[in-house]
């Protein structure tokens, strides 16, 4: 123990004054006051009373070093001493304990510091990388019709709204002539009637002769005044008019390509080198005697093929074309055919072009309103809310009183229904997307009976899920519709 106390002394002070040094000399017999004053003690029986001596140590050596103990311990420098260490140690324990005080303010510090960390990465976390997907069941109704009546006008006044949209086309088929005729016909075509006399109109009355170089005359059918000269850029430019000329007689000979003609009647006149003609089309279908024919069959056989081929082209055109938002039945749809064919043709020729035109005129009722007034048969339907036939065009559609003809604009039309309508409400997802965006889960229900189309919701899932807020970004929110 003293040994203890001085080295522990001794390591942590390096004041020379207050360090004790013994010095254990060897051979050096210790002093009387030093000694146990009872001296009927035995100096054998007093080193039983000491402690245990290390067994290194010579029996002499421990003894005297236990002498020396005692006698420090008794001494008044190894009280101050064991004194100081007292207090030392005191001080170690209260200086272990703040320690252990400050590591466990430090490791709380930490773990606040580490929480809220962690909840400001969430809150970024989930803000940048928040989804939301949401179900939505969209209101529907099945409406049954019979034969149900209709109104339709153009106006739209307390009905259904119309247009009429009108289409052409044509398609051509050469046929070979397969019978005979006899036929007499005036060959014709188109001339340019030019006047370069005077800036005064030329009137030509009916029948006036043009004249070819090799003297094959043909006349216009009527009377027609040719425009005088006038001036462009500072120059004279003829007058001109187009008009039909035919030949003076019947017969193949007059069947002629482009050439001028000159006006007999101006002969020996100024007029005559200043009014001519030029041929703009060929002369053709001059024909006298027998000559072969198109067959009344062949014509027949390809006026109904032609006819099939351009309704079908027609309808499918008339489905591209239509506007947007407009329902189109077949049965109301009018066509006009028209066709043209060569009934005279010379014996040389092998085919004979058969040409078949058509106008189309559909009715276009407004999808929209068709529809509020069908499913209106089969409940109450407000006059905003937006409803999708899905197939609305499949219905039988027909007119209340047959008719053949395409209507004017002006008519107020009547016609049925019959079918079953598969009618569901149609719901702006996009708006519907707006309303979410940035509110909080709690109000998804009050939002979705803010549009009529929903009957019902059956889904809400935000991700992450310790966020209850809808991503502002309309992009983070996917919704699907539902139809039961």
């Amino acid at each position: 123990m003293v040994k203890k106390i001085i080295e522990d002394v001794v390591s942590q002070k390096k004041d020379p004054e207050t360090v004790f040094r013994p010095v254990v000399e060897k051979e050096k017999v210790l002093e009387p006051t030093l000694m146990p004053k009872d001296p009927t003690v035995e100096k054998s029986e007093f080193r039983k009373e000491m402690h245990h001596v290390e067994e290194i140590l010579p029996i002499s050596e421990s003894e005297e070093q236990d002498e020396k103990d005692e006698t420090m311990e008794k001494s008044p420098i190894f009280t101050k001493m064991k004194q100081r260490h007292e207090e030392r140690e005191s001080f170690s324990e209260e200086y272990a304990a703040d320690q252990q005080g400050h590591i466990r303010r430090y490791l709380g510090k930490g773990a606040v510091v580490l929480l809220l960390i962690a909840a400001i990465g969430a809150v970024v976390w989930g803000t940048a990388f928040t989804s939301a997907s949401v179900a939505i069941h969209l209101k529907h109704v099945k409406a049954s019709l019979n034969n149900q009546d209709f109104s339709a006008s153009a106006d739209a006044t307390n009905t259904i709204p119309y247009q009429i949209m009108t289409i052409a086309g044509e398609d051509m088929v050469k046929l070979t002539p397969t019978g005979e005729k006899r036929v007499t016909k005036k060959a014709s075509g188109t001339i340019v009637v030019y006047n370069n006399f005077s800036t005064q109109n030329q009137t030509l009355v009916k029948n006036t002769r043009f004249e070819t170089p090799d003297g094959k005359i043909y006349r216009i059918d009527k009377q027609i005044s040719v425009p005088g000269m006038k001036k462009v850029g500072g120059k004279d430019v003829p007058g001109s008019l187009e008009v039909v000329v035919a030949a003076d007689e019947a017969g193949s000979e007059y069947n002629i390509g482009l050439v001028d003609f000159t006006i007999p009647g101006f002969k020996n006149s100024p007029r005559y080198s200043k009014f001519f003609g030029r041929s703009k089309t060929s002369m053709s279908g001059g024909a006298s005697g027998m000559v072969k024919t198109i067959s009344d069959a062949d014509v027949e056989t390809a006026r109904a093929a032609l006819t099939k081929t351009l309704k079908e082209k027609m309808l499918t055109d008339a489905k591209t074309q239509k506007p947007q938002g407009t329902v189109l039945y077949t049965d109301a749809m009018f066509f006009t055919f028209t066709d043209t064919i060569n009934d005279a043709v010379q014996s040389t020729e092998k085919d004979v072009p058969f040409t078949l035109k058509v106008k189309l005129d559909a009715v276009l009722f407004d999808e929209a309103e068709l529809s509020r007034q069908i499913v209106k048969t089969a409940g109450d339907v407000s006059v905003d809310d937006k409803i999708k036939i899905d197939n609305i065009e499949g219905l039988a559609f027909a007119w209340k009183t047959p008719r053949s003809s395409a209507p004017e604009k002006t008519e107020s039309l009547d016609f049925q229904l019959s079918g079953s309508a598969n009618a569901v409400w149609e719901v702006d997802v996009n708006a519907f997307k707006n309303k979410l965006a940035g509110t909080k889960d709690s109000e998804y229900n009050s939002i979705s009976v803010q549009f009529p189309g929903i009957e019902k919701t059956s889904q809400k899932d935000i991700s992450p899920m310790w966020v209850h807020t809808f991503p502002k970004d309309v992009k983070k929110i996917s919704v699907e519709t539902v139809i039961d």
